[in-house]
C-alpha cells in the first residue's frame, strides 16, 4: 500500500518511567538489537511472536535483558523498508533494513499482528512495555542511504517529496547523487 490510515490513539502507561527513570550516561548500558534476529530462533517463545516487536517484549526476553544489566536497547533499523531489486534477483531479502522508505513508519515484518496499521500499535506497545520494565529505547536511524538508491532507483518517498532536500546531488549535474 502507498499509505495506511490508522487510529493514532494509544494508551501509554509509561509516564512514570519517562518522569523518573532518566539513566545517567555514565551508568547507561546499551544493548544493540535487531528485532527479528534477537528472537527469531528462540524456541522458548511462541512461534507466532518470534522475530517480532512482541517477541522482544516477551517475559523471557525482558528478563534476559534485565539479567544482563541492560538499561537501554538500541533498536537496529525498524522503519519500513523494501527488498532492493538486486537482492530479489539473487533470491535474497534485505535482512538489516538499512534502506528505509519512511523514517516514521514501523516495519510491518516485525509485527506479529499484521501489516495494515497494526505494526504501529505493536511498535508503540513494545516501547511502552520496555519502558515499564525500566529499559530505555534508542532507535538507530541511518540517513545516508534509502531504498531509493541512486539515479536509477525507484521514486518511492523522499525523492518525490523534495529530492534536493533529502539527498546530496552532484553540483555539476543534479541528476546524479553524491555517495559517501
Amino acid at each position: 500500500p502507498k499509505s495506511v490510515v490508522i487510529n493514532p490513539y494509544f494508551e501509554w502507561d509509561d509516564e512514570d518511567f519517562i518522569k523518573r527513570n532518566k539513566v545517567p550516561l555514565k551508568d547507561t548500558v546499551i544493548y544493540e538489537v535487531h528485532v527479528k534476529g534477537f528472537t527469531k530462533l528462540r524456541l522458548d517463545l511462541p512461534e507466532n511472536i518470534r522475530g517480532s516487536y512482541e517477541g522482544l517484549t516477551s517475559e523471557q526476553m525482558i528478563s534476559y535483558l534485565k539479567d544482563l544489566g541492560i538499561t537501554t536497547v538500541e533498536l537496529m533499523p525498524v522503519f519500513h523498508f523494501i527488498d532492493q531489486r538486486f537482492l530479489i534477483d539473487k533470491g535474497l531479502t534485505n535482512y538489516w533494513g538499512y534502506d528505509p522508505i519512511n523514517f516514521f513508519s514501523p516495519e510491518c515484518r516485525y509485527s506479529s499482528s499484521g501489516c495494515l496499521g497494526e505494526q504501529v500499535f505493536s511498535f508503540k506497545k513494545m516501547v511502552n512495555e520496555l519502558h515499564n520494565a525500566g529499559i530505555e529505547v534508542i532507535i538507530d536511524v541511518v540517513y545516508n542511504h534509502t531504498a531509493e538508491g541512486n539515479h536509477l532507483g525507484p521514486t518511492l518517498s523522499f525523492r518525490g517529496i523534495d529530492n534536493i532536500a533529502y539527498y546530496m546531488l552532484q553540483p555539476d549535474n543534479k541528476r546524479y547523487y553524491l555517495d559517501f
